[in-house]
């Protein structure tokens, strides 16, 4: 058993831009991380281990990060681990789940960074069906730690970090256990009542829908060669239309009798000390020095629809339609981000039903996620 006092082993399961930022950071701190990709993407890890290591600049440190295991085998890579660190699209939590449960043991923790909406209760339910142990705790914060882009081939930019991030385990009464051990790692860390605040709380379907709706001429233009998201993306337009969705995000937070904080509050929270401030979602953006550096992608293939939509707005319509609780913006945005990418994204995505919710009161998912 980890005593608070010994420093935790961390796996890092993921090796985009928020995993190489993750187990970057704390290989420099002195913590041992094994570092994990599928096998599929393996590819990635090769300049890890031939240049020995990650090259890290900017808010989190500087220096050559030489995790202790880089592997695509996850049974070595959750061999020792105290705390697994799941960085990696939404799509790819069920899979991971899937890929975990045989080499999990009593008591692991496992937290999603972050979990959208329902992460933590899809990839339990999963590790649950595939054999995984019932005490393994899983958690999951409202989004990543970092803002970070790739630089070359191992090399990784951290431009932004939270100085505040809610984090809760299902169920809610674990999460004290999960801050234990990573307070010390990670002080903004702040327990959440719920996963049903993380999951409301998460922004990302707020944030970059709007813009990618707008916008979509321009994305798809092959006369653009770059453009920046929030500098160019996030027009007066965009920004009301967040600014609406936002509102129908915090009829369901007000459901749940769950604190009531806007998404330019939280972003304040997020960033403050880094000069975000303003009084809408549009003046934010255009103010941010955090997000101006952002460049704009150059396909509506985007994670900012293709994960943002289905595991993010469709799962909010979901409740609130259950819940009886309208939610026009979000629809309409779900609506025409399918019809852009011609995809069905109800149907892919998060509901009530695959959650385990279907046909709950606000009463009976509480006691679900408490208890």
């Amino acid at each position: 058993m980890l005593r608070l006092s010994d420093k935790p082993v961390f796996a890092v399961l993921g090796a985009g831009n928020g995993g190489f930022v993750t187990a970057a950071d704390l290989s420099l701190r002195g913590y041992e991380v094994h570092l994990f990709e599928l096998p599929e993407f393996s590819a990635t890890l090769e300049p890890v281990i031939e240049k020995g290591g990650i090259a890290l600049r900017g808010v989190a440190g500087e220096g050559l990060a030489s995790p202790e295991v880089v592997t695509s085998d996850i049974a070595e890579a959750l061999q020792g681990a105290d705390i697994v660190l799941v960085i990696v699209p939404s799509f790819g939590h069920k899979s991971m789940a899937q890929l975990c449960a045989p080499h999990l043991t009593s008591g692991d923790i496992v937290v999603l960074i972050p979990g959208n909406f329902g992460g933590a209760l899809e990839f339990r339910q999963t590790l649950l069906a595939h054999g995984s142990p019932e005490d393994v705790v899983v958690a999951e914060t409202t989004s990543l730690m970092y803002a970070a882009k790739k630089e070359g081939e191992n090399g990784i930019w951290a431009r932004g970090l939270k100085q505040y991030l809610p984090l809760a385990a299902l169920p809610a009464h674990k999460t004290d256990e999960v801050l234990g051990l990573l307070k010390t790692v990670y002080p903004q860390f702040e327990a959440a009542a719920n996963v049903m605040e993380t999951s409301l709380g998460n922004l990302n379907p707020i944030v970059h829908p709007p813009a990618m709706l707008t916008n979509v001429g321009f994305i798809e233009s092959e006369r653009i060669a770059q453009w920046h998201f929030y500098k160019d993306g996030y027009t007066q337009g965009a920004g009301n239309i967040a600014e609406a969705m936002d509102q129908e995000r915090l009829s369901l937070v007000r459901a749940f009798r769950l604190p009531e904080v806007s998404a330019v509050a939280t972003l304040e929270r997020f960033y403050g000390h880094q000069g975000i401030n303003g009084h809408s979602l549009f003046k934010v953006f255009s103010d941010s020095p955090v997000h101006g550096a952002a460049m704009g992608p150059k396909t509506s293939q985007s994670r900012m629809l293709s994960e943002d939509i289905p595991f993010g707005l469709v799962p909010y319509s979901s409740l609130a339609q259950m819940l009886e609780i309208p939610t026009p913006t979000m629809d309409a945005a779900v609506t025409m981000a399918s019809v852009i990418n011609q995809t069905d994204y109800r149907a892919q995505g998060r509901t009530v039903d695959s959650l385990g919710l279907a046909g709950m009161s606000v009463q009976e998912i509480l006691a679900l996620v408490n208890q």
